[in-house]
């Protein structure tokens, strides 16, 4: 059964009009026809079956009836990707597969060696990788995308995470340095958690310092030093593992 994104604007009495990306995806990609049964979500909880009513002609949305509903919870706790922006296109992947793994609002990050600073063209097309990530894991709900934040402004938030976690590769050079999993196992699981990634080149001297004031814990994925974007996805593997399993 195909799944398709549909606001929850856009679903009232029973019917779910399709829109955009999605219309043009059930029409002229998956040529799916009047009567067919497809799967819908809102990227709130809401999941529902139903029937396309019409799909031919010109038209640039397409309406279908809803059979069913299902409201899935959100499984905690809520996980925050705090991102130093990368560089060319590796964003997508971190956003494709965190989104996969679970993530529940990634907050792109402006920080000492980020190295790019997204158009609104970029953030459309980073909203429709999420859209597609979350339809192909079958998730009921949308991860949050932010708008990019200056790093001591997203210092400013950590109050309102239960735990907060920079990652650091220096686990040989910093005693204060402990692996992710030893700190996700300590004391009972959290409402929400802060995972903070570097950019290439990672954070400066400064932003670690700065983080730990503010709260963090600073932790390493192992001894191999890992990709930016290779080490978000393990972070946020590792979390749902330990807590959303």
């Amino acid at each position: 059964m195909h799944t398709f994104y549909v606001p929850a604007s856009q679903i009232s009495n029973n019917i779910a009009t399709i829109t955009g990306s999605e219309h043009h995806h059930l029409r002229n990609v998956l040529r799916t026809k009047s009567g067919e049964i497809v799967r819908i979500i809102d990227g709130e909880g809401n999941v529902y079956t139903a029937q396309i009513l019409e799909t031919h002609g010109s038209r640039t949305s397409s309406e279908s009836r809803i059979l069913s509903h299902e409201f899935h919870a959100v499984v905690p706790p809520k996980l925050t990707l705090f991102q130093g922006l990368p560089k060319s296109d590796k964003m997508e992947l971190i956003l494709q597969k965190t989104t996969e793994l679970g993530v529940t609002q990634i907050v792109p990050l402006h920080s000492e060696y980020a190295l790019q600073k997204p158009s609104e063209n970029r953030y459309e097309r980073w909203h429709r990788v999420l859209i597609s990530a979350t339809k192909q894991s079958e998730r009921a709900w949308l991860p949050e995308l932010s708008r990019a934040q200056e790093f001591n402004t997203s210092l400013a938030q950590l109050n309102t995470f239960s735990r907060c976690l920079l990652l650091s590769p220096h686990r040989d050079q910093e005693s204060d340095v402990q692996h992710i999993q030893t700190v996700l196992r300590k004391g009972p699981p959290p409402a929400s958690v802060a995972l903070f990634v570097g950019p290439e080149g990672g954070f400066t001297d400064q932003e670690v310092a700065s983080a730990v004031e503010s709260g963090c814990t600073l932790v390493t994925l192992g001894r191999n030093i890992l990709r930016t974007e290779t080490a978000a996805i393990v972070a946020v593997a590792v979390a749902a593992y330990e807590y959303q399993l």
